[in-house]
């Protein structure tokens, strides 16, 4: 496993522990003599005459890893970023959650010790791509890690989209959007609308209506080997495609989106030996409940 000998720095959200995490990680920088460029936001959050800023390009250009200061959207950002260079991220977690950050600030120099020693695994994320052909031609080609999802921007009123797997017809889906997820993205966006949690390893699609018209219109695990084909039906659609809640493109009345797994990728830096199901009872608390009650 390659050393890292430089990083980047990215935070984007206001946080009150921002400051002290950006101070900690420059004396542990200077410290152990390895190089940290800061985002230029960063200037603003932390007042320190040492703290070296560069814009993103060079940031991205003259460092063997990234650091993601924040929740799960600041790790994405940083991915979507670096425009999925494959660079190691290394989150470290300032939200609520945090599926993707896996470094908590209570042991930041100990675990940035490991990093440094190599004693770390890298977690491969597979991506999505989506592209919307418009009457014959491709007008947009957007990439994502979690999910790519159709729903409405203004209008409140349901919405028809036909959906194809491969060369089979599902079903016209009437609801408020549809999400098309990664294993990943299962604990995302597609959750919070009634998708199932799927094992990060398992290579499929998560299919999820936004609030369908039909309770029967239950969400669907596909295999990842075809791709999902969707067809706006609306005449005023008034929807936007939007990946990872981070890119968009407004649709028209017959857009074509075709979603597909593609060659990019990110690399994540995961310290120790941690089941997904680890994870799982401690992000969402499986069976904490029980235990109180029968304390």
């Amino acid at each position: 496993m390659k050393t890292i000998n430089s990083y980047g720095v990215i935070a984007y959200k206001d946080s009150p522990r921002i400051e002290d995490v950006v101070n900690r990680l420059i004396v542990w920088a200077q410290k152990n003599h390895l190089h940290m460029t800061f985002h230029p936001a960063l200037h603003n959050k932390v007042n320190r005459k040492d703290l070296v800023a560069a814009d993103e390009c060079e940031l991205i250009s003259h460092s063997d890893a990234l650091i993601s200061i924040g929740g799960d959207g600041t790790f994405l950002s940083v991915a979507h970023m670096c425009k999925f260079s494959e660079k190691p991220i290394i989150g470290i977690n300032l939200g609520s959650v945090g599926f993707l950050t896996d470094l908590c600030p209570e042991s930041l120099e100990e675990s940035m010790d490991k990093v440094r020693r190599r004693e770390y695994t890298i977690i491969t994320l597979p991506a999505l791509e989506t592209c919307v052909i418009r009457n014959g031609e491709k007008v947009c080609t957007l990439h994502a890690l979690n999910d790519i999802y159709v729903n409405r921007i203004n209008r409140p009123k349901i919405t028809s989209i036909s959906t194809w797997y491969g060369d089979d017809y599902v079903t016209d889906f009437f609801a408020d959007g549809i999400i098309v997820a990664t294993p990943n993205g299962s604990t995302a966006y597609s959750l919070s609308a009634g998708g199932p949690i799927v094992e990060p390893g398992v290579k499929a699609f998560l299919l999820t209506p936004i609030c369908p018209h039909s309770l029967t219109e239950r969400p669907l695990i596909l295999s990842s080997d075809r791709s999902i084909r969707l067809i706006v039906n609306e005449r005023n659609p008034d929807l936007l495609l939007s990946a990872d809640g981070l890119q968009s493109f407004p649709l028209q009345c017959g857009d074509e989106i075709l979603i597909s797994y593609c060659n990019i990728k990110t690399n994540m830096v995961q310290l120790g030996q941690k089941s997904y199901f680890d994870l799982l009872r401690q992000k969402l608390e499986w069976g904490r409940g029980y235990k109180q009650r029968d304390s």
